[in-house]
């Protein structure tokens, strides 16, 4: 009877260990899923939102040379070009006519390839910046050339990606703290029930 007590009592305890075993391994991996699939979408966002500001900056550069155009101020072009370079993460910009042919562009200005339905995985082509290529109309619709920006889109984005990483090395510090607190608080349970049942047996003994 005693045997079988002590069999019951092992294949007990072995079941129960195999199955936190398997939650434990069932929570590891969905952890691990979450971490990849969160940094992977913030990467994404970030490199969106940098691509925006790029985007917004080329935007307000081709509006006011619609006015410069249409007035064939040459000089406000050149002045355009050269403001926009004066951001860090512009690394040169052009202004075209409705024909394609240059009017003015900043000073060490290379036109980008563009690369529209290429896949960017593709040897050969930067992932660091970014050809921004925006139309200029007057304010009857009318195209009067276009914008040909250099963004340095991976630079622009860097601080915002250091400090991702800042926060997800603090989310995993946080998750390991919490993983050996609860390991100490489970073998602080375990040790106190096992001195409870010998107590217990000890009074049913006696």
């Amino acid at each position: 009877m005693k045997n079988t007590q002590a069999l019951d009592l092992i294949t007990s305890s072995k079941n129960r260990r195999l199955i936190r075993l398997i939650i434990a391994a069932a929570c590891f991996i969905t952890l691990t899923w979450i971490a990849f699939n969160t940094s992977f979408r913030s990467h994404q966002l970030l490199h969106n939102q940098a691509h925006q500001a790029a985007r917004s900056l080329a935007q307000q550069t081709a509006w006011n040379a619609s006015f410069a155009m249409q007035s064939q101020a040459l000089d406000k072009l050149e002045k355009l070009t050269k403001n926009l370079a004066r951001d860090p993460y512009v690394l040169g910009a052009a202004i075209y006519d409705h024909q394609g042919q240059l009017l003015t562009k900043s000073e060490g200005f290379q036109a980008e390839p563009l690369n529209q339905g290429i896949a960017k995985q593709l040897p050969g082509i930067s992932k660091l910046k970014d050809a921004i290529v925006l139309p200029i109309i007057d304010p009857d619709d009318k195209p009067l050339g276009f914008v040909n920006m250099v963004y340095l889109t991976q630079d622009a984005m860097s601080e915002s990606h250091h400090h991702f990483h800042e926060l997800g090395r603090m989310v995993l510090l946080m998750l390991i703290i919490t993983c050996v607190f609860t390991w100490q608080l489970g073998r602080a349970l375990k040790r106190w029930e096992v001195k409870r049942q010998i107590l217990k047996s000890e009074q049913d003994d006696a």
